[in-house]
């Protein structure tokens, strides 16, 4: 009997010892496939909250869109130049704005990587185009492309133009040149950030803005800074510093003392825009350039890339493509059935189509625009996406019987799930 009981207790212990290494080989499936998503995040899924504090989720890349750091500086009264830029071999291109009668005597000098004395380059120019009429006041004024080429082979890192007034290169400002990455291939998109139509804005439609943009899918925020308090910037920058899966666009301030405060807004966004191209360049594949009260409305898509994908897939693949403008008088009385949402974009629901759209929206396709001296621009119908501005509309009566569009309304409850919608209430982290 008692060899019966033995060869049991064997038996057992074989199946016990059979057991536990296959559960242990279960075991280790089970962690390596945790420690995978603990690494790189569920799919699909991006509020997912890392369980292992010192592990990023995923990587952060530093496009660094505050080089070059800018700011415009005076070559004489009435000729200012505000960045410097090198995407093209043998030829710089720098941003200006001034009076057409002090550029066609003006020179241009580079300095080159490990020398001191400047090499004196061939100057030319094109105008910054804009939709003014040419009975303005300062017509005289505008924005303007300078393009310094040269024949070395050397790396250029500063430039200097000296007008006719000042030809003395010993008290030329210096302009930082920079260099743009080549045949980088991001599929992403961005958007600048021009001045308010308005100012001063409030905080919280700034944090609107940037929410609403970041849940279509813009992955980075250029700010044209106009005086924004450093604690909002702040508070911002900490989002896109922290190694929260959620926060995955980037967001940069530049300088814009720009020194005509009384410039048309259409000037001052053309030439926002024409800095922004450079800036972007190789980094960005998809870029626009709004000012803080001009929303972009997706009628069907759910992002920004998915609509330019369908574009390229439709064979409808444009280096530009220009928004059709509603313009929302902000005037008007709150929709009856969206007093108690917090943001003014969901109470203001009647766009007066009597208002003529002079600032006309596009989005860049930047591989190709900066490389055509002629863009094929074409127009997309609003039944696919719009161009929402919000502003006062002086004169105006009877807004609410303009026309009702409630697209934007879609949007509700992705702005009220959002992180930034619930740190915004639940801290106060902003204001």
């Amino acid at each position: 009997m008692r060899k019966y009981y033995q060869a049991a207790l064997v038996i057992i212990a074989v199946v016990s010892l059979i057991s536990l290494l296959f559960y242990r080989h279960e075991y280790n499936k089970l962690r390596y496939v945790l420690e995978v998503f603990n690494y790189f995040g569920k799919p699909n899924q991006r509020s997912e909250i890392n369980c292992t504090n010192n592990v990023p989720m995923f990587t952060k890349f530093d496009m660094k869109f505050e080089e070059p750091l800018s700011a415009w500086q005076r070559l004489d009264d009435d000729l200012y130049v505000y960045s410097a830029y090198n995407i093209r071999d043998k030829e710089i291109q720098v941003i200006g704005f001034g009076s057409s009668n002090n550029i066609k005597d003006m020179q241009c000098q580079i300095l080159f990587e490990n020398e001191i004395e400047p090499v004196l380059g061939s100057f030319s120019y094109l105008s910054i185009s804009n939709n003014l009429n040419s009975t303005d006041k300062n017509v005289n004024y505008g924005g303007y492309h300078f393009y310094c080429a040269y024949k070395t082979n050397k790396i250029p890192v500063g430039i200097m133009f000296l007008t006719k007034s000042n030809l003395d290169a010993h008290n030329i400002p210096i302009l930082p040149i920079k260099s743009q990455p080549h045949n980088l291939n991001y599929i992403n998109a961005g958007v600048c950030i021009a001045p308010p139509l308005t100012k001063p804005i409030q905080l919280l439609q700034m944090i609107g803005f940037i929410q609403f943009h970041d849940i279509i899918g813009v992955d980075n925020f250029i700010v044209y800074d106009f005086g924004i308090p450093n604690q909002y910037n702040n508070n911002l920058k900490e989002l896109f510093k922290s190694q929260d899966p959620y926060w995955k666009f980037t967001y940069t301030v530049v300088p814009w003392n720009f020194p005509f405060p009384a410039t048309h807004p259409t000037i001052i966004k053309d030439l926002i825009q024409a800095d922004c191209l450079y800036r972007t360049y190789n980094k960005v594949r998809y870029i626009t350039t709004l000012s803080w009260e001009e929303y972009i409305i997706l009628r069907y898509h759910h992002s920004l890339i998915d609509l330019m994908t369908d574009f390229k897939k439709s064979r409808m693949k444009a280096d530009r493509y220009k928004l059709k403008t509603l313009t929302f008088c902000t005037q008007q009385i709150d929709d009856t059935t969206n007093r108690n949402v917090t943001f003014i974009i969901f109470k203001k629901l009647h766009y007066d189509s009597s208002i003529p759209d002079n600032q006309p929206i596009y989005i860049y396709n930047t591989l190709e625009a900066l490389n055509k001296n002629n863009m094929y621009t074409r127009d997309i119908g609003k039944d696919l996406v719009t161009l929402n501005r919000y502003q006062y509309c002086p004169g105006k009566s009877n807004l609410e019987t303009g026309t009702k569009d409630t697209s934007i309304l879609r949007f509700i409850e992705d702005i009220q799930n959002s992180q930034i919608f619930r740190k915004f209430i639940t801290e106060n982290k902003f204001l």
